[in-house]
């Protein structure tokens, strides 16, 4: 009977749930650097959530992460671009309407991680 797989079923679910909240927000990546900055500031404009909270939040962590990258001027300069290129592919790649799946999620992430930076709530 299924009832007698409820608790494996049960374990399999609990599991899945986990592994979605750990990966749900990209923006909350271990290892970000200036190209991931860049394309999640990207989405918040593409996807209408830039405001003065996700400006102030994404300038302190695109300074905090140029400053520790230890990159010099044209190898930052590329990470940037680089950035920008990938949003933009993105969205291109997305049609007509396809591009509100990526706002609600990556879009959404990005400016949730940018403003708990402004607010203090998250280190860049």
């Amino acid at each position: 009977m299924w009832f007698d797989r409820a608790p494996f079923c049960k374990g399999i679910l609990w599991f899945s749930a986990l592994s979605l909240l750990a990966s749900a927000d990209p923006a909350q990546a271990q290892n970000r650097d200036l190209t991931r900055v860049i394309y999640d500031y990207a989405v918040t404009s593409y996807c209408g959530t830039l405001d003065l909270d996700v400006e102030r939040g994404f300038r302190t962590e695109l300074e905090t992460l140029t400053r520790r990258s230890g990159l010099d001027t044209e190898g930052a300069r590329k990470q940037r671009l680089k950035g920008w290129v990938q949003a933009d592919r993105e969205w291109s790649n997305r049609g007509l309407g396809g591009f509100r799946a990526w706002c609600q999620d990556e879009g959404v992430a990005a400016s949730r991680h940018f403003r708990a930076i402004a607010m203090g709530e998250k280190e860049p």
